[in-house]
């Protein structure tokens, strides 16, 4: 039965990333120009069927993980790794609370999602390195007395002890109610 959450869960946030990167758009605008519904469902049904050798993995294979900064209001300035002590799962103990990194406890597909809330105003850049090589970036440069929560995710081969983890290198964050979290789960081997 978790397996197959998992799958749909999966499902869901490809279906979203596909949406948004098709149609190169912000998410509001996509929303309302969804391409035809028969294009979604064939897009889901594929999907599904790419993912059920992933429900084949048993308890004994999960690697899962959802972390958050958990300051209250706090600014998160430029530092090395951002550390994420809020530890809500972290099946497989692949997350480290006292480093802020994931280590992969075994080969395979991994996914991961990791967020940014860019403080007021400010040129912002938080990336996800893999074993220190940045694989992804989220720029923010907002206008004055603005802000606007942003996540990216991606798909990663990933050996046993390479290690994953989010870097914020210009400007700073604010961290509230969960608004800066890193999750990533094992897809397959």
């Amino acid at each position: 039965m978790a397996s197959q959450r998992l799958g749909h869960l999966v499902c869901l946030i490809l279906l979203q990333t596909w949406t948004w990167e098709s149609l190169g758009k912000d998410s509001q605008t996509a929303v309302y120009e969804l391409p035809g519904q028969e294009n979604v469902l064939e897009f889901i049904q594929q999907t599904v069927k790419k993912l059920r050798p992933v429900s084949g993995l048993g308890p004994g294979a999960q690697v899962v993980f959802d972390v958050e900064h958990s300051g209250n209001g706090a600014i998160v300035t430029a530092v090395t790794t951002i550390i994420y002590d809020k530890i809500n799962v972290n099946k497989g103990e692949g997350y480290s609370g006292k480093t802020g990194k994931f280590t992969a406890p075994r080969c395979g597909l991994y996914f991961f999602s990791y967020s940014s809330l860019p403080g007021r105003g400010m040129k912002t850049d938080v990336q996800l390195l893999k074993n220190g090589k940045e694989v992804s970036l989220i720029h923010s440069v907002l206008p004055k007395d603005s802000s606007q929560l942003s996540m990216r995710n991606i798909i990663l081969e990933l050996h046993k002890g390479d290690k994953v983890w989010v870097q914020l290198i210009a400007g700073n964050l604010w961290s509230k109610i969960g608004s800066l979290s890193f999750q990533g789960f094992l897809l397959g081997q």
